[in-house]
């Protein structure tokens, strides 16, 4: 996901800010301005669309998209990843833009550059974008004071699989994965119908993009964007990081993805804050 990031002399590739969140709060405000009674349904659909049966039917003929591959990386399917959630702009569920992760019952953890009014319901439970699994709306937002990081508190306790939080800053070297449903080639505005993972490398502790710790990461089996923010790295089975800010990769997308970074705002780093808010503490 590329937003606006302090600058970083030591790191020569350009990172730039996404226009995804914009667009999407755009078309939201449009919408219900303008053709609410056509297009976005009145609210008791919107009330009925936020508890969705768990089955899950992918698309029929294709999903629209570039490619099942996202920026590299491969599908997956939410059973490997069964705390990852879809942030979505909407009561329904539909207008994704972030990703995050539970961390229990009752809260979700994303990224503090997702956080708007707009922000109404997260999707849990389910491997394909905007469809399937469990929408639960959004009943407060809680912003970290310093750190590009937010907490999410679900209206209703969705009692699905939580991660943990790590405790510890993981060492250099160490293997991370990352997940989302994040755009497929740069700038191309088509998130993947389906669960992408990633693998990814730590390198050092960086800085978000709200000036807070990061872990620093290099992309390994593809890379991030917009969209994927918000979403987990995933070290040793913990969450250690939430996607703050990432490379722009060129276009069309390179054949080795080695040589570009992504920061993530550390949740030890920001872990007392984090139990202080939510109760949820670090292992």
């Amino acid at each position: 996901m590329h937003v606006a990031s302090q600058a970083d002399l030591s790191h020569p590739t350009p990172r730039s800010p996404t226009l995804k969140i914009a667009k999407i709060l755009a078309a939201a405000t449009a919408c219900a301005a303008l053709l609410a009674p056509v297009l976005c349904g009145p609210p008791a659909q919107a009330a009925a669309a936020r508890e969705v049966p768990l089955k899950e039917v992918p698309a029929p003929g294709g999903d629209g998209t570039l490619s099942r591959d996202i920026a590299g990386g491969s599908t997956t399917t939410v059973a490997a990843a069964p705390f990852t959630v879809q942030v979505s702009f909407d009561s329904a569920g539909t207008t994704v833009g972030c990703a995050g992760s539970q961390i229990a019952a009752g809260w979700v953890i994303t990224a503090k550059h997702c956080n708007s009014a707009s922000l109404r319901s997260v999707r849990l439970g389910t491997s394909y974008l905007g469809t399937g699994g469990t929408v639960r709306s959004v009943a407060a937002r809680y912003p970290a004071p310093a750190g590009d990081v937010l907490l999410l508190k679900l209206s209703t306790p969705y009692y699905g699989s939580y991660v943990g939080l790590s405790s510890s800053f993981p060492a250099t070297g160490t293997r991370a994965r990352v997940y989302g449903w994040g755009d497929q080639s740069e700038g191309s505005g088509a998130m993947s119908y389906y669960l992408k993972a990633a693998d990814v490398s730590v390198v050092w502790q960086g800085v978000d993009n709200y000036g807070g710790p990061s872990v620093r990461t290099r992309s390994q089996s593809g890379h991030t964007l917009g969209g994927d923010s918000g979403g987990p790295l995933i070290v040793n089975g913990k969450l250690a990081g939430v996607l703050s800010s990432s490379d722009i990769l060129p276009v069309p997308n390179p054949s080795n993805y080695t040589g570009y970074y992504n920061d993530h705002a550390s949740v030890v780093r920001n872990l007392a804050w984090i139990t202080s808010v939510s109760g949820v503490r670090g292992s």
